[in-house]
């Protein structure tokens, strides 16, 4: 029993095989490895964003090279010192020499922290989207972009997508949007509309109906709000003539 439990060398390891590598003196760089930790640190915490993490991983070691090592052996190498904290533990524990390419890795680190049921909770938040009582139209926008932007496999053609965050508005920011439209906000093409809701929650601060504003009915659009963005609408028409 003594011996048994004993601890060996059996099994140790970094879970990172060795890559056939041309050059003899490969070696980390020291500003490679402390550019990665100081810009991209993945802590394995449930709020934390997986995909971003692996595009700004991606982004920041595209203009990384080194003679005789290939980009994928370079990002393999240098991926663990992207991870801090839940993650790095997580890595530890990968089976020693279970890695051989940085496609591989990527899928591992995928599997853990955005497996499919983050996926299909994701892409139920954006289907079944609805606008908070107490928020704007600019709010309400912002918040349905970033669910589609933590969920790039959510497979949503781009009309599918404005049908679902029109339907998904209250009746009276619906309501403003037809004004603005000059009719009905959904028998213009893709491209419009989306470029209307684009114009619209860039130009919020002149016109958006805050839950500050209780004195409005629920159903209702005043006026000018109406004026103004019938106005609005009249520029970026003339804008896009000119083009």
């Amino acid at each position: 029993m003594e011996e048994l439990c004993q601890p060996t060398m059996n099994g140790r390891g970094r879970p990172i095989a060795p890559v056939n590598i041309q050059a003899t003196d490969f070696g980390l760089k020291n500003h490679m490895i402390q550019q990665v930790q100081n810009s991209c640190q993945f802590h394995g915490l449930s709020g934390n964003d997986a995909n971003k993490h692996l595009d700004k991983f991606l982004t920041i070691t595209q203009s990384m090279k080194q003679n005789g090592v290939t980009d994928d052996a370079l990002r393999l190498y240098l991926f663990p010192y992207s991870l801090t904290h839940h993650a790095t533990a997580w890595f530890d524990r990968l089976p020693k020499n279970s890695i051989h390419t940085f496609q591989e890795m990527a899928s591992k680190f995928l599997s853990k922290y955005f497996p499919p049921s983050m996926v299909t909770k994701l892409r139920n938040d954006i289907s079944n989207f609805r606008q908070l009582p107490d928020e704007s139209l600019f709010e309400a926008c912002e918040r349905y972009k970033l669910s589609i932007d933590r969920c790039p496999n959510h497979n949503m053609l781009p009309v599918t997508q404005i049908d679902t965050f029109y339907n998904g508005l209250t009746l009276r920011h619906r309501d403003t949007i037809n004004a603005a439209a000059g009719g009905t906000f959904m028998k213009r093409r893709p491209e419009e509309c989306y470029d209307l809701i684009e114009n619209m929650t860039a130009h919020h601060n002149d016109w958006d109906t805050s839950a500050h504003r209780g004195e409005l009915s629920s159903s209702t659009t005043s006026s000018s709000e109406i004026t103004a963005l019938t106005q609005q609408m009249a520029e970026m028409r003339k804008d896009m003539l000119q083009m």
